[in-house]
């Protein structure tokens, strides 16, 4: 075998494992205006979680994850799916309670914790005492910077402090917080990466869809958003995939108004 046959091989072996993350903003039902892409209800929550475990998906951790992009190629299950929810608004603190089986992580923006969040229409944010009790039932708790602010747009001071501040109090105050962000509304750039791993993190979560494979950055981890009207069929797709629904599917589901 050459070299080069011996180097195809290899990169076939890292990548040949990758895992899907989900990511959830709202779980209330509501579908208030403008809220109808990101607010699922708690029950549909519940029904795509029990249609994974059916399908034969298991739950990725933080640590494996980190573990898979350090080179552990075996660290994740192939069926592996991590489930991640964005912004701490105060109605996903009960279903992420219940099921904290599936070690799903939260993102907080520290700084607004048990206000109202002015980037979703002034909706109650989880408090810190509900994020502590979270972390106690197995819910993993990371970064959503400390104001929810889009990193790009600030100068290097600025989100200097969103970085280091926010992961500064989930250590002071969450002890077995995860060094990991998901970027607000997922906006990232070269010099926001290069600022997240400056300030002490070990990976984060961007909104571009797709599975991550060993070849992906850890600090442009791929994730895709889960809509309030997927069921079980989009769930198990998304899980596969990594990806939004075909056009096709989308145009048949309302038409017919179902999954």
């Amino acid at each position: 075998m050459t070299f080069g046959q011996r180097l195809a091989s290899e990169r076939r072996r890292l990548s040949g494992r990758s895992y899907v993350v989900l990511v959830y903003h709202r779980i209330a039902g509501e579908l208030k205006p403008g809220q109808e892409r990101i607010d699922i209800a708690p029950q549909r929550f519940s029904r795509q979680l029990r249609a994974l475990r059916l399908a034969g998906f298991k739950p990725i951790s933080p640590e494996a994850i980190l573990a898979f992009h350090a080179g552990e190629a075996e660290a994740v299950a192939r069926r592996g799916v991590a489930i991640t929810v964005d912004d701490a608004i105060e109605d996903c603190v009960e279903p992420l309670g219940r099921h904290a089986d599936w070690e799903p992580q939260l993102f907080v923006p520290t700084a607004e914790l048990g206000k109202t969040a002015h980037w979703i229409d002034g909706e109650p944010v989880a408090s810190w005492q509900q994020v502590a009790t979270l972390a106690e039932a197995g819910v993993r708790i990371g970064s959503h910077t400390r104001h929810h602010r889009r990193l790009t747009t600030l100068g290097d001071e600025e989100r200097a402090e969103e970085l280091t501040g926010s992961l500064s109090e989930l250590r002071a105050r969450i002890p077995t917080a995860i060094e990991i962000i998901a970027y607000p509304n997922g906006d990232h750039d070269d010099a926001v990466c290069a600022a997240t791993r400056e300030a002490g993190y070990t990976a984060a979560f961007t909104t571009e869809k797709g599975r991550n494979d060993a070849t992906t950055d850890p600090f442009r981890l791929k994730r895709v958003s889960v809509h309030a009207a997927d069921g079980v069929l989009a769930i198990l797709w998304k899980a596969w995939t990594g990806r939004g629904l075909p056009p096709l599917w989308l145009r048949l589901r309302s038409r017919l108004g179902r999954d």
